[in-house]
């Protein structure tokens, strides 16, 4: 369906809004843990609902254990930000936190990533819906601890005909963390992300 597709200047104006947003969390991300923070340009790709499972589990290593955050936000635009993480990184984030290594365990690890996950979904999304002038509020986030990636529930393929994703990766090189923040947005999400660009587009 065309109306599921975004155009070349759909996805330039897009990726120059992403790359806003990802710029705030960037800063957010690098305030709180007190470390330099690299985040990838973000990546826009349309897929097919049920392809989800397997863009993960490219993205991803095998057999490793990975914390998985979600947290839905809904609105004029609706969707769920997605945390990646292994577990080795998420130990990291908590050594940079301040934990010593006798005190991490999967409680503190869980608690750690949900900070995270709040803070990466209200830089991004916020300021994303800002620019787009669509609020949404958000659900508080939930989080999973997978001993693979592959054992990930793949439930948007029940609900969603395409998803887009926006993808970046976290890297703080000197701290050897490397995460995933992903957004999915629904089918009438995508409907209107469409027609808000070209709102913007139009006003150029």
């Amino acid at each position: 369906m065309n109306e599921l597709i975004l155009n070349e200047d759909e996805q330039d104006c897009l990726q120059e809004l992403m790359n806003i947003a990802y710029g705030s969390a960037t800063a957010s991300i690098t305030e709180i843990l007190n470390a330099h923070a690299e985040l990838g340009i973000p990546r826009i790709k349309i897929i097919n609902a049920n392809e989800l499972y397997n863009y993960l589990e490219e993205e991803s290593q095998d057999n490793t254990p990975y914390f998985v955050s979600v947290q839905q936000f809904n609105g004029e635009i609706t969707g769920e930000n997605l945390f990646i993480i292994d577990k080795i990184s998420a130990k990291n984030i908590a050594l940079q936190f301040g934990l010593e290594e006798d005190e991490i365990d999967d409680n503190e690890l869980f608690d750690i990533i949900l900070e995270i996950t709040n803070i990466l979904s209200s830089a991004t999304i916020s300021k994303f819906s800002q620019e787009l002038d669509a609020p949404v509020s958000f659900s508080p986030p939930s989080v999973d601890l997978l001993e693979s990636i592959i054992n990930l529930d793949n439930r948007f393929a029940k609900d969603y005909e395409k998803i887009i994703i926006v993808s970046t990766d976290i890297n703080f090189k000197e701290q050897n963390i490397n995460g995933q923040f992903l957004i999915l947005t629904t089918d009438e999400s995508i409907i209107t992300i469409k027609k808000l660009l070209n709102k913007i587009l139009d006003e150029l």
